[in-house]
């Protein structure tokens, strides 16, 4: 490992270190949103839809939950750190706009992984979906992706606003947005055809297509996916490394 690799490991170490010692503070409330909210919204769709799209309606209430959660805790934090001049203390550290980025969206994947998993096991145990553990594995490393997918939005909502009320609202709506008008909860050939282009340009639409190819045993489906999701994370790494805003948001 060469000393920039391992001084900027050991900056995120630090940063994630600070920032979840902070956040545990709110671990109730946090429980509550990641893990109550999706299990009633699975209980709720799965009344709504036939059987053979059970498996598309869990991965969208995980997408959802993963989405959501990350772009707007992300962009929030930021705000609530531009807000506290916490954030004018980060820009003026020898650190990368990265470890920043990442040492505060990596404070909630913790949660948000046990979250998927408490829902993967209801809809194992409530709703009788057949799902191999065996690829549990594959699920976690999807999510990771999903979630290192969706950063960058987060990242450019938090440093282009102006103000907390208003990232608040960015986040939310650019959220849901992104998580209900993109074929989360629903397979990408149901849409019209002119539009299932442009689905594939939102990684949301990807990370659905692998998560559902995963728990559906579709290994090739499986492997594009994640390599289309692992492209949007190297770009949004490289976006955020190049910091706009960064200096002067």
């Amino acid at each position: 490992m060469s000393p920039g690799v391992g001084r900027s490991v050991a900056q995120f170490a630090v940063v994630f270190r600070m920032l979840f010692k902070e956040t545990t503070r709110e671990l109730a409330i946090i429980l509550g949103f990641t893990i109550v909210f999706p299990v009633g919204l699975l209980f709720f769709l799965n009344h709504l839809v036939a059987p053979d799209l059970r498996s598309q309606v869990l991965v969208g209430t995980i997408m959802l939950e993963m989405a959501l959660l990350n772009i707007n805790a992300l962009a929030q934090s930021i705000g609530q750190d531009k807000q506290t001049r916490e954030f004018d203390l980060w820009v003026s550290l020898p650190i990368s706009p990265v470890v920043y980025v990442l040492g505060t969206a990596a404070v909630l994947l913790p949660f948000s992984i046990v979250s998927a998993l408490i829902t993967l096991a209801v809809a194992v145990g409530a709703f009788g979906l057949a799902i191999a553990w065996t690829t549990v594995p594959l699920l976690l490393l999807g999510l990771v992706l999903v979630w290192g997918s969706t950063m960058g939005i987060g990242y450019l909502i938090g440093v282009f606003g102006t103000s907390p009320r208003q990232i608040s609202a960015n986040a939310q709506i650019i959220g849901l947005i992104l998580t209900l008008f993109t074929p989360v909860f629903y397979p990408v050939s149901a849409l019209p055809a002119l539009l299932q282009p442009v689905a594939y340009l939102w990684p949301l639409t990807w990370g659905a297509q692998t998560l559902v190819a995963i728990l559906d045993g579709a290994t090739r489906t499986a492997l594009v996916g994640g390599i289309a999701l692992a492209v949007y994370v190297t770009i949004w790494l490289v976006v955020i490394a190049r910091g706009p805003r960064w200096r002067e948001a």
